[in-house]
């Protein structure tokens, strides 16, 4: 008897035949899915990664540029030795880019460099014809710039723009940046513009990130990949066309699965069920691999690549949430920002590798101070913030505590132990409605604040380090309000000798705010520093007091210059234009300077002071005795004349201290073969004192105030000064 009768074997067959090739066709087509899907998903990651990789080389290229009198150097008279030896050779040496070069606010190429070295301008055309749209792109960003308040300036990003190109058949990441300037000035603001080559360090870093399989770059129309086996991106340039190709193998979990899945057919249609188990669970582990490759990719959007700690990304969300717990629960919450102190000294002496030994050594302390509750985030640089939850006043000062403790104790890396340091600025939020991004800027404050008093310890932000910026700020807006409407005036204090006939005068500027009235020099001048107005301000009180000189001849004129002034590495040369200009004798002439000047015995303010001195100028040392002194300063410098400070002048007769101190300054300068003059003479008591230590030169409220031209003009010619009622004189003749 037929077991397998024609109607049963058939359908049987059918059924069997018809169900393998369902598996088969099933099996081929998750295959070509899973390839297809894997391929899609690379070549995202991989699109997202070169992203963000030019990213890295726009803000690399920043962490140079930002210097804060870059500006200053590439302005109307570009500083050919500032710019190579501070921009370029760094931009090639230490971070590897090849071609450099800057624009002047006519998007004219000033300097240029090739792999550190200074090339002729013309040696770059192909690269300045590249970044034409990109020359475009930030202009038209700083120009919206200006248009902005400068609280929102200051927390704008860097203007950079960055593309691929190609150049002689190689392709470059090309990144133009805006130097940044205090206020958006009225002509565009110099560029740097940096090309990086898509090189082998570029592909393996792609490679080794991604766990890519034979990358190569294909320069568009160069061996061209015609199998359909690799994956590929193009890379872009400014204007939206392809110049490059990144291929590679993708992974194809679908060939994989078909290989250990092939068996004989005999054994497929034998083992159906157990077949299709096998492929089920082939299927659950490739997709289990695409859901793990997304969450990969996730992990690396929203933390730092370093570190591996949370990024600004994660961080702003954090921070939301806390203050939504705030809001809705009342949870207070500490913003810490955390910057390490000695950072950029190990960075520039020993390399980037020690650089990041060290960023990951201090995470891993940080993280060892916080609780598992907090957020842990890495901003940037060398600079880290924690977001500590449920904090009150105490807690958030034993964890900045802990921070500073821990950043403070020495570290072994591999070139061997350095000290770091750290400091931290916390900003408390246990009520109102603050905004994320408020909290960090208050923290950040409160680290400014330690920046400026000395680090290495912590600091809470309280609100008038708020109006402290904002006073600042509109100072800044104010003085540069008060060049152009000509609000400095100078004014006059006379100099002395023993028999009160008047022997000079020293020049006193005055600002009269419109506003504020009279306000100090104490107080605008650090300001005028900090923001580059000090040279503008500075050679406004030479001019004017140069021109006021030729009211009285013979008459000596005292004038001050800041230290950042004399630092500038023109400024010797700007004043002799100056001398010429206005045809005065500089032997008339003395240039008061403090002892800040010359810490450090820099060579190029001791070639400044040499210079200064050969041309006539006579040199005082003003506030002798209050800062750093130094018998070798003295003897190393030209220094004429020392001017006893008032402080000292002021104790005369009062504390036996005093009395010593200004007769040992006397007695030195007699040695070293100086003159002395002596400040904030107020009383017939403090000039006998000085005169019988051997100071007869004085100068103070006892024989004038400072006063207008026309007032020292009667005193010229009747050679008397004037002796005010000193019961209603400050301590300070200046």
């Amino acid at each position: 008897m037929n077991l397998w009768p024609r109607d049963l074997f058939v359908p049987a067959v059918a059924v069997i035949v018809l169900a393998v090739a369902v598996l088969l066709g099933a099996l081929f087509y998750v295959t070509k899915s899973a390839d297809t899907s894997a391929r899609n998903h690379e070549q995202a990651v991989v699109a997202n990664g070169v992203n963000v990789r030019i990213a890295d080389i726009a803000e690399i290229a920043w962490s140079q540029i930002a210097q804060d009198d870059a500006a200053a150097h590439l302005g109307a008279r570009p500083d050919a030795e500032w710019i190579q030896t501070n921009l370029f050779e760094p931009l090639y040496r230490v971070h590897g880019f090849e071609t450099v070069y800057a624009l002047n606010f006519r998007d004219d190429a000033i300097y240029a460099a090739e792999k550190g070295a200074p090339v002729d301008t013309s040696a770059i055309a192909a690269f300045a014809q590249r970044a034409a749209p990109l020359i475009a792109s930030v202009r038209e960003i700083e120009s919206g710039r200006r248009q902005q308040t400068p609280q929102e300036r200051a927390a704008a990003p860097p203007i950079q723009a960055s593309a691929v190109t190609n150049v002689d058949g190689r392709a470059y990441v090309l990144t133009a940046s805006v130097v940044r300037t205090r206020t958006p000035s009225r002509v565009n603001a110099p560029i740097i513009v940096t090309a990086d080559q898509v090189d082998d360090d570029f592909l393996y870093l792609l490679m080794d990130r991604f766990l890519l399989e034979d990358l190569r770059l294909r320069v568009d129309g160069e061996n061209a990949d015609t199998s359909g086996r690799r994956a590929s991106i193009a890379l872009s340039d400014a204007n939206g066309g392809a110049v490059a190709t990144l291929e590679w193998l993708p992974e194809t979990p679908g060939a994989a699965l078909l290989r250990s899945t092939l068996p004989p057919v005999g054994f497929l249609i034998a083992a159906l069920a157990l077949l299709g188990l096998a492929l089920y669970r082939r299927s659950r582990d490739a997709t289990r691999a695409l859901v793990a490759g997304k969450a990969h990719a996730t992990h690396l959007a929203y933390h730092d690549g370093l570190t591996g700690l949370p990024n600004r990304l994660l961080l702003a969300d954090r921070l939301g949430r806390a203050v939504e717990d705030l809001r809705r629960r009342e949870t207070p919450f500490a913003v810490h920002c955390i910057d390490l102190d000695r950072f950029k000294h190990v960075n520039d002496t020993f390399g980037h590798q020690a650089g990041d030994e060290v960023i990951k050594m201090a995470a891993e302390r940080i993280s060892s101070a916080c609780r598992q509750a907090d957020t842990i985030a890495r901003l940037g640089g060398d600079e880290f913030a924690v977001v500590q939850i449920g904090a009150d006043l105490d807690g958030a000062a034993r964890l900045a505590e802990r921070l500073v403790a821990l950043l403070s104790q020495p570290m072994d890396i591999s070139v061997g132990r350095v000290h770091i340091g750290g400091s931290v600025g916390v900003s408390l939020l246990n009520e109102g409605a603050a905004e994320p991004q408020e909290c960090l800027r208050q923290a950040d404050l409160a680290l400014y604040r330690v920046k400026e008093s000395g680090r290495g310890r912590y600091c809470f932000f309280e609100p008038e380090m708020d109006a402290t910026v904002r006073f600042r700020k509109a100072l800044e807006a104010d003085l540069r309000e008060a060049l152009v409407q000509n609000q400095f005036y100078l004014a006059y204090q006379p100099q002395t000798d023993g028999r009160g006939k008047l022997i000079g005068v020293e020049a006193l500027l005055r600002w009269n705010h419109p506003e504020r009235s009279a306000l100090s020099p104490a107080v605008f001048i650090p300001v005028a520093e900090e923001t580059g107005l000090i040279d503008a301000i500075g050679f406004f009180t030479l001019r004017r007091a140069f021109e006021d000189s030729r009211r009285w001849p013979g008459l000596r004129v005292a004038i001050n210059i800041s230290a950042t002034q004399l630092r500038m590495r023109d400024f010797a040369l700007k004043l002799r234009d100056l001398v010429t200009e206005t045809g005065i004798d500089p032997a008339g002439f003395e240039l008061e300077i403090t002892e800040a000047v010359l810490l450090g015995d820099n060579p190029q303010t001791h070639e400044t002071l040499r210079y200064i001195r050969e041309m006539g100028f006579r040199l005082a040392l003003d506030d002798f005795g209050t800062g750093y002194s130094s018998l070798s300063y003295l003897h190393r410098y030209p220094i004429d004349r020392i001017k006893i400070d008032h402080s000292f002048i002021t104790n005369l007769g009062i504390d036996k201290e005093a009395d010593a101190i200004v007769t040992a300054i006397i007695k030195l300068a007699r040695a070293l073969n100086l003159n002395v003059i002596a400040e904030g003479v107020e009383t017939d008591d403090q000039r006998l004192r000085l005169a019988l230590a051997g100071c007869s030169d004085v100068q103070g409220f006892l024989f004038g105030k400072a006063a207008s031209v026309e007032v020292i003009d009667e005193l010229v010619v009747s050679n008397a000064p004037r002796r005010p009622d000193t019961t209603s004189a400050s301590t300070r003749g200046g």
